[in-house]
């Protein structure tokens, strides 16, 4: 299907970017971080391509997920809000409520003006603006969000009535996926990682009546810990971190004991409500990844449908497509204690306590230090073992997915986000590409060009758009020691 595709023609092609993390620097308290080259220079990518288009055909440009940084904006207002604010916001951000969500855009837009200018300067040059929720952007939801989003554009570029309405009908907003059937697909990648993946993802109507958007795991770590760090350190990296890593990273961070007791108090107020919830439904949860699919009443699964178009044929296949999700790591209490080595911290207590009894219980040194050995073994077999089922590194679990997506909607590109790895590689009959991200630009500002039936992912740099040199297959396929943070 895809090369019928690729020989009619398109009358667009297509930009993809990812992980901008705009006002991700919007702390209380915290200077800017941001250097004012970052908005310049993806002001100066998007004036180039609304003046550049191929073959004569507008760009629909993808913003891929994690555009604007929701869950890191810690700031709040003061008496102008027509909100309230509880104590808590004021300590750890704004809650994802619409009302709140729509005041803490208006916050990023004014933070990165350039680069908001020059989005409404590529949609007046004829062109179109496609946003895909991600983990830190779910808050795009909203229906005030994204109206407020249009309105703060189309203000921008000067427009009112029919033109300003034409402009508008520009911008359009994706729940999960963006695809053309038979050839391009396009999602975050937060879906298929179990720690970034909220428990609401699928339901609209339960997001409508609670009032405010569920965080995922990661988040909740990002919300009540990471924040008040990242002042000291670049935590971009810190997916691929070890024991090492952490140990140096406390100790520049500040006082050790305060960064522990910061540790804990955000595992405990994430973890305790899980463990109460566990404790209530635990017979669920061996059925959980079934149960997930099977909660999918008609009205979503028939919006999976219609997001499918031509591709989707049968509720079978929107059961696959949903089944290719993962499933969210506070409905597995394993999980949650595998994120923070509690898993590990229990084996080493019960392991200690164990020995302890086994050599008071030995008679003889020769039957002591045998015990001792053998309580050692033990819990090094263990713990490897628990370390093996340990995954916090998005990198192969995108993969698999691209491939399980490749299979399953026949399609020639997967493009995705969320791991802040740029990646080319082939996967069955496609090509997976993931658009890295725009935080650590040590090649250039990666992003992915369609045209001509061709994806290509490629680099921004000194004005222009280069090519990528692809490295080696078992290069790029490589992923590194997960350490103790999810991505954030």
């Amino acid at each position: 299907m895809w090369r019928h595709v690729r020989n009619e023609g398109r009358p667009h092609n297509l930009l993809a970017i990812s992980d901008l993390h705009l006002g991700c620097d919007l702390k209380a308290g915290v200077k800017a971080q941001r250097g004012s080259s970052f908005d310049s220079q993806l002001a100066e990518f998007l004036d180039f391509h609304a003046l550049n288009q191929r073959d004569g055909k507008p760009w629909r440009l993808l913003l891929n997920g994690d555009i604007v940084d929701f869950v890191a904006i810690t700031v709040t207002p003061g008496s102008e809000a027509t909100f309230e604010v509880s104590e808590e916001e004021r300590q750890f951000g704004l809650a994802a409520e619409e009302a709140k969500c729509v005041w803490k855009l208006r916050k990023t837009i004014e933070r990165h003006g350039a680069v908001f200018d020059a989005l409404a300067r590529f949609l007046q040059k004829g062109n179109c603006l496609h946003i895909i929720r991600g983990n830190h952007d779910a808050e795009f939801h909203w229906p005030a969000v994204q109206a407020a989003l249009k309105a703060h554009l189309a203000d921008r570029a000067g427009l009112e009535g029919p033109p300003r309405r034409r402009f508008e009908r520009r911008i359009e907003f994706h729940p999960w996926f963006y695809l053309e059937p038979g050839f391009f697909y396009a999602e975050h990648g937060n879906a298929h990682d179990h720690y970034s993946l909220q428990s609401d993802f699928f339901d609209a109507a339960g997001v409508q009546a609670k009032r405010e958007i569920d965080l995922p795991l990661s988040s909740k770590v990002l919300r009540y810990f990471a924040n008040k760090y990242t002042e000291q350190t670049d935590l971009d990296e810190c997916d691929t971190w070890g024991v090492v890593e952490y140990i140096d990273w406390v100790l520049k961070a500040g006082n050790p004991l305060r960064v522990a007791a910061d540790y804990f108090v955000m595992v405990f107020r994430v973890t305790y409500p899980i463990l109460v919830q566990w404790l209530k439904v635990w017979r669920r949860f061996a059925r959980a990844a079934d149960e997930a699919i099977e909660k999918v009443d008609d009205g979503e699964a028939a919006h999976v449908r219609k997001l499918l178009g031509r591709a989707s044929r049968n509720e079978a296949e929107v059961k696959k497509l949903l089944a290719i999700v993962s499933r969210p790591a506070e409905q597995s209490l394993f999980d949650s204690m595998q994120l923070f080595y509690l898993d590990r911290m229990l084996l080493a207590l019960v392991c200690l306590f164990g020995s302890w009894a086994a050599i008071a219980a030995a008679h003889g040194a020769v039957a002591k230090i045998a015990t001792a050995v053998v309580g050692g073994i033990i819990f090094a077999g263990l713990n490897a073992v628990l370390g093996r089922q340990r995954r916090t590194d998005a990198h192969p679990m995108l993969q698999q997915a691209a491939l399980r997506i490749v299979q399953l909607l026949d399609v020639r590109y997967v493009v995705m986000g969320h791991s802040h790895r740029p990646v080319d590689v082939q996967v069955g009959r496609g090509q997976y590409l993931n658009l890295g991200s725009w935080l650590n630009a040590r090649e250039g500002f990666p992003h992915v060009m369609v045209a001509d039936g061709v994806a290509e992912l490629r680099y921004w740099k000194n004005g222009g758009s280069v090519k990528r040199e692809l490295l080696p297959a078992r290069e790029q396929q490589a992923a590194p020691q997960p350490g103790l943070a999810v991505q954030i």
